[in-house]
């Protein structure tokens, strides 16, 4: 969970403290080490560095030098300094650098492990406050148009979202969060005058139809607005008063016709602050939020009917719904897709998303067949894409019957399209498991024979992750998965078994086991010894020469 830099340029200093102290009680899981300020600045670079320990005086850059430049890299870690000289002024410039502590050489054990206890314990509170309500509740206001528009985006494209769920977010965004609020939707299309600038520019033009879209609209009406898929500025427009549409005094009619007053004045301004044409859709008037996506669906649908045009259009959206069985499927559009599902390789929710598109086609009143195609089409694609981006060619499965997603015997009934579709993404799963499993073992075997190479050196985590190329958290991940024990234990247990066997043939001292089973310090080999067997290592020898007596 920590990790933990010792830097000194005395070989023998860091190799005492990174592998006779009992770091992983601290919850530290990876010690870097490092010889020099320069090398030490090369790892904090590259790895998530929590707390450093330092010497001070080094050849080069010293450790009061070094925790200064750490803190422009990374302001959250904690340094602690280490001195063989008691010098005041030491001390002042540690206080200065705001170091955790200055400790004096040679360094008790419990002093030190209570210091970086001490620094963990700072980094922890630090991380509460950055979580903290206060915290959220200012970061949540900087963020909220971006929030507001996803929301809008999710909602437009017919993602499902538990009324509970909507109802705290369009609370927490500042939104009109009133059920069965009545609402209308605006579509702006940018037309051929701002066809020519870039997307910086035209980023800056969106905003300002925006701006003075609200600036309109604000006296009536709140605006919830979001970039859609096809480039459109999408408005949800409901009403300030909530009445609006309730009292006598105003028709639904009425109510068209001053949302159609204040979109060609929107068109007028946008000719005459920013020089360019919009063509402006006005949809009818509906119930928020069940009504949002077949209104979104709908009012495309128009939209498209009308080509682009350099002066720009008013798009009437009345008496042009569709029929309800020419609606796409909505389950096959609805986020997550498909193809995302597939490539992130979440196989049972891709099961799980093609079964709802199924059960969506079996109450389909008309035009099946249709639908069918459109699904296994669909299917085929985002199969398609998923091999292409592993690297892998269509040739090398011939057999999962992509080309054949239109054969009359895919498409002969929904039940055979099901049937299809299921092989297909079990197929794809199964290769996925089958090479992840190979890649696997590859690592694990690899790891087990560094292991056993350098049992009484460097073997912590960090050196195993740099030796096969792999992040510490996804070895040590990997590694559980397959193997049901973590690195840490893997290591420890081998070291214990090595360190029994040599008690137990050997008449070798106990210190120099204690070398060869990769603990310089004896006193700590006795502890690790004594938890692991539940006896010291002269008492487990005394046993075995007890037993042969």
């Amino acid at each position: 969970m920590f990790e933990l830099l010792i830097v000194d340029d005395e070989k023998f200093v860091v190799d005492n403290l990174a592998n006779t102290y009992p770091w992983e009680e601290l919850g530290i899981t990876s010690i870097h080490t490092a010889h020099s300020a320069n090398e030490a600045l090369e790892r904090i670079q590259f790895d998530n560095i929590h707390v450093v320990i330092t010497d001070i005086r080094m050849p080069g850059l010293s450790g009061l030098e070094l925790i200064d430049q750490i803190r422009s890299i990374s302001s959250k870690t904690k340094c602690i300094l280490l001195s063989g000289h008691s010098d005041f002024s030491y001390a002042q410039q540690a206080v200065s650098s705001r170091a955790v502590a200055y400790l004096l050489k040679p360094v008790k054990e419990d002093e030190l492990l209570q210091t970086v206890r001490t620094a963990i314990e700072l980094i922890e509170a630090e991380w509460q406050e950055v979580i903290s309500q206060q915290r959220t509740l200012y970061t949540l206001s900087e963020h909220l148009p971006q929030l507001r528009s996803a929301l809008l985006n999710e909602l437009i494209q017919g993602k499902y979202i538990p009324p509970l769920t909507l109802d705290k977010k369009l609370t927490m965004y500042h939104l009109p969060d009133k059920r069965e609020l009545p609402f209308a939707m605006m579509f702006i299309r940018m037309e051929e005058g701002f066809s020519n600038y870039d997307d910086y520019s035209r980023s800056l033009l969106e905003f300002g139809i925006t701006n003075i879209s609200e600036e309109i609209f604000d006296e009536k009406f709140h605006l919830w607005q979001c970039k859609d898929i096809y480039d459109y500025l999408v408005f949800v427009i409901t009403p300030k008063d909530p009445n609006f549409l309730s009292s006598h005094e105003l028709s639904e009619q009425q109510a068209r016709k001053m949302l159609e007053k204040l979109s060609l004045q929107l068109q007028d301004s946008v000719i005459q602050y920013l020089k360019g044409s919009i063509s402006v859709l006005i949809s009818d008037w509906g119930s928020f939020p069940e009504q949002i996506y077949p209104y979104y669906q709908n009012s495309i649908s128009i939209i498209h009917k009308h080509p682009e045009n350099l002066q720009g259009f008013f798009i009437s959206s009345l008496h042009e719904l569709p029929a309800a069985e020419f609606q796409p499927l909505r389950n096959l559009y609805e986020p997550p897709m498909l193809v995302h599902l597939l490539e992130a390789g979440r196989w049972n929710a891709a099961k799980d998303k093609f079964m709802l598109i199924i059960e969506e086609l079996r109450v389909k009143k008309g035009y099946t067949y249709e639908y069918m195609q459109e699904t296994a089409l669909m299917l085929s694609s985002a199969s398609l894409q998923t091999l292409h981006k592993q690297g892998l060619l269509l040739e090398q499965f011939d057999d999962i019957g992509l080309l054949k997603a239109t054969d009359h015997e895919t498409l002969i009934s929904i039940d055979s399209l099901e049937r299809w579709g299921s092989r297909i993404i079990d197929t794809l799963r199964d290769h996925a498991v089958k090479e992840a499993k190979g890649s696997h073992h590859t690592i694990i075997h690899k790891v087990h024979d560094f292991v056993q190479a350098n049992l009484d050196n460097d073997v912590s985590l960090q050196s195993l992750a740099d030796h096969v190329y792999l992040h510490p958290a996804y070895l040590s991940k990997i590694f559980k998965l397959e193997t049901g024990e973590g690195v840490s234990d893997y290591i420890y247990r081998l070291r214990m078994e090595k360190a029994s066997h040599l008690l137990s043939e050997t008449n070798e001292k106990i210190h120099e086991i204690s070398k060869k089973s990769g603990y310089v310090n004896p006193s700590h080999f006795s502890r690790v010894f004594k938890k692991y067997f539940n006896m010291t290592p002269d008492e487990y020898r005394s046993r075995d020469i007890t037993g042969m007596g």
